[in-house]
């Protein structure tokens, strides 16, 4: 099993077809952190997974960012869907920019994200 995302990163559409080498992360993130792609704008949700290659390091224009690896879901979970959820509609009714993911809601997201067996 994966380790279950920590943060969610706010990414337009332009961004998830052309992902920046060393995405904007926060400070506390460390090689081997997961995060989730939440898609801004009309038909926004979750849409993809990253995997950090290396910890956090200053910009310089302020902020952090890290070397990762990017992956699209094949499947995106809605909007809609998230804030239905108990634990994660909190999480993302009011996202603004990248935060932590509490662990319940990272444990939540994976279990969905995850394909189920057959």
């Amino acid at each position: 099993m994966h380790t279950a995302p920590s943060s969610v990163l706010l990414w337009d559409a332009e961004e998830l077809r052309d992902p920046p080498a060393a995405p904007c992360c926060l400070r506390s993130t460390r090689a081997g952190d997961r995060a989730v792609v939440y898609l801004t704008g009309p038909g926004g949700g979750v849409a993809a997974l990253v995997e950090f290659t290396t910890d956090a390091e200053p910009r310089a224009e302020g902020g952090w960012h890290a070397s990762a690896v990017v992956r699209p879901l094949p499947h995106p979970l809605p909007r809609p869907v998230l804030l239905a959820d108990d634990l994660l509609g909190p999480v993302f009714r009011h996202l603004r920019s990248r935060r932590r993911l509490p662990e319940a809601a990272g444990e939540r997201l994976t279990a969905l994200l995850e394909p189920t067996p057959r």
